[in-house]
């Protein structure tokens, strides 16, 4: 049975788990290694006797202390920063959205249908624009902020079906809770090297210090010569260990992630066909400084050394499981191979038809509640297909629209505004001149009139890839930006259920991580202390999906029963303000991943109770799930009309 998106999580804290016991046999091994080398100069204060408490506890203390800031200071550095800090530490350039470079046209279009069919907004697109090899890597702490970055070899070199199979591969890594963990790991492999980074340093400082003529220049180089090689030896010791901790935690995620990356496309000469073209000139490393230190979140190996694990199976191995042919019939390089096709990920619709097309009678899309859970972090090759019609339907000028800062602005203004062409018309010619400046008034006015051509099931999707245009914002131009989303959801003197979702959406798009889950570090792990953030959301959500007060109350028993056996909620009548939601849509998404797939299976029994949704309902969900931090894939199920 495929694992969705919270099964991953649970993997991903049990690999946690396996890197907490390989970490600490290394910190032993090394204190004993360090004890060693302080014991032996010590040897005359103590009669010649080697074992010294004393020294073994201040090595102990020591090593434990900068080992514990070093791995603190280096993840919170690489957390704050987030995947961008990663990829522009190798050198990797954010891509343009208006490119006109045909390649870069080709990765962009890759990325945002891959996206679009998992349900994140678009990632950060990155390029490492020196590296003719062929190589990839996703990072970030979470799937809301993101980055996929490849090679120049990759836009070179591989065709839209090598090139998908590599993106799909990273997005795997995405759902996978990989990403966190190879964060994680970065900060392990700073710490057990530290040792050997001081002992250079020591070397280095004795090679200025032996230049002085002096006996006690020349004796003080000489001791800390002496005593920095004996470092750098112990440090080997932590090489030792970070190659085996790497390949230990990576080797079977990329067997896992091929897998992945299969289902998704259903497409196994693209995925198959990339690694052919890397084995047809062997691995190689990349040209950067911090190669070493990322090397386990790549496509494929990057170093080599003497003590450098490979952090990858071997390529004739995943190109043999990937194909489905035997080990010896592989030969690297000899062009894309067959193979039987492997199951494809179910998602929420499994091989459906695309969406409706717009019409005038109100679409229907016909779903179980147990499926959205299931679809959670997967993608199906009909939710690609859907994703990349969607984006072909998508009309020319909105589409354009998105790959600008200023009319993706001006494009957000539109998609919060009313879906009803009438409401929408009659704000956007009165009120909304109150908030928005004359020029952005006006290109508002020029895409609305494209408004009426756009499917409403295309809607998240298009604030999704308005994503990485909206991330060229300064800090000062998002903050005015938000603050002009929050006012114009209020033009109409009420914030509904829907319009705060899609706000945390555009917040999510421009902040990535967000500003709810950033406010408070506080996780929440026990379902007991969100009773009330529960009751107020399933409430929320059930006034928002149905008109009558009776309906509305009978899909919040459906939620109610969902849940009986973990929580008790009761039904809030009555308003629920803006600050209430805020407040609670922020505790549940710093949530424990089990607390969160017991949430949105409550929410998708109180909208799905019936089995068929309104398109609008859908959508509901999918962008509550988005603020949550959840990757809820676009509904694909048969459409109707009522």
């Amino acid at each position: 049975m495929a694992m969705n998106f919270f099964d991953h999580q649970e993997v991903a804290r049990r690999n946690t788990g396996r890197l907490v016991i390989l970490f600490s046999l290394a910190v032993v091994c090394i204190i004993a290694a360090l004890y060693s080398l302080v014991a032996v100069v010590r040897l005359g204060e103590y009669e010649g006797n080697f074992f010294q408490f004393d020294t073994l506890g201040i090595v102990t203390g020591v090593v434990l202390l900068m080992g514990t800031l070093i791995f603190l200071v280096k993840v919170s550095s690489l957390v704050r920063g987030g995947g961008v800090g990663v990829a522009e530490a190798v050198g990797a350039m954010e891509v343009n959205p208006a490119t006109g470079d045909p390649g870069e046209r080709m990765y962009i279009n890759v990325v945002e249908e891959m996206a679009i069919a998992s349900g994140v907004p678009v990632p950060g697109i990155y390029i490492m624009p020196d590296e003719a090899t062929i190589n990839a890597f996703a990072a970030g702490y979470s799937p809301r902020e993101a980055v996929v970055a490849v090679t120049r070899g990759c836009i070179d070199q591989l065709n839209r079906d090598e090139l998908q199979g590599v993106v799909a591969h990273e997005f795997s890594h995405i759902f996978n809770g990989d990403m966190r963990l190879n964060i994680r790991l970065i900060g392990v492999l700073s710490t057990i090297l530290c040792l050997a980074y001081l002992g250079y340093i020591l070397i280095r400082i004795a090679g200025e210090s032996g230049r002085s003529r002096n006996k006690e220049g020349a004796g003080a180089a000489a001791g800390f010569f002496v005593f920095g090689l004996g470092l750098l030896l112990i440090g080997s010791v932590g090489h030792f260990f970070a190659g085996l901790i790497k390949a230990a935690v990576s080797r079977q995620r990329e067997f896992l992630a091929d897998s992945s990356a299969v289902q998704f496309t259903r497409n196994p000469d693209g995925i198959g066909g990339a690694l052919r073209k890397i084995g047809g000139f062997g691995d190689e490393a990349l040209d950067n400084a911090k190669a070493n230190e990322i090397s386990h979140m790549c496509f494929s190996n990057i170093t080599s050394g003497f003590f450098s694990f490979s952090t990858h199976p071997p390529l004739a191995k995943r190109i043999a499981r990937i194909e489905g042919l035997p080990l010896d019939a592989i030969g690297p390089g000899d062009g894309p191979g067959g193979g039987a096709l492997p199951a494809g990920a179910a998602g929420l619709a499994g091989d459906s038809a695309p969406a409706a097309k717009a019409a005038g009678k109100k679409k229907l899309v016909r779903a179980r509640p147990d499926d959205v859970v299931a679809s959670t972090g997967s993608v199906s090759a009909a939710g690609l297909e859907n994703a990349a019609k969607m984006v072909e339907g998508i009309p020319a000028a909105l589409s354009e629209a998105v790959r600008h800062p200023f009319t993706a602005m001006a494009l957000s203004y539109l998609l919060v505004l009313p879906e009803e062409k009438e409401e929408r018309s009659q704000l956007v010619e009165s009120s909304l001149k109150e908030v928005i400046s004359p020029a952005e008034l006006h290109e508002v006015v020029l895409l609305e009139r494209h408004m009426s051509e756009l499917d409403p099931i295309y809607r998240l999707a298009l604030l999704e890839m308005s994503s990485p245009a909206l991330r060229l914002l300064t800090r000062g131009q998002a903050r005015e930006f938000l603050g002009r989303i929050e006012a114009i959801v209020q033009l109409d003197k009420r914030v509904d259920f829907r319009e705060f979702c899609f706000l945390i959406v555009v917040e999510s798009c421009v902040y990535s991580a967000g500003r709810l889950r950033r406010k408070s570090k506080k996780r929440y792990k026990a379902i007991s202390k969100l009773k009330t953030d529960f009751s107020l959301i399933l409430s929320s959500l059930a006034k928002a999906g149905e008109e009558d007060e009776q309906k509305r109350q009978a899909a919040f028993e459906k939620a109610r029963e969902d849940l009986a056996d973990d929580l008790v909620v009761e039904y809030v009548p009555g308003r629920i303000t803006g600050a209430e939601l805020k407040r609670s849509i922020g505790k549940l998404s710093r949530s424990s991943a089990t607390i969160r797939r017991k949430l949105l299976s409550a929410c998708s029994q109180s909208i799905l109770a019936d089995g068929v949704v309104e398109v609008a309902e859908a959508e509901l969900l999918r962008s509550f799930a988005h603020a949550i931090d959840v990757p809820l894939p676009p509904f694909l199920g048969t459409p109707g009309e009522d």
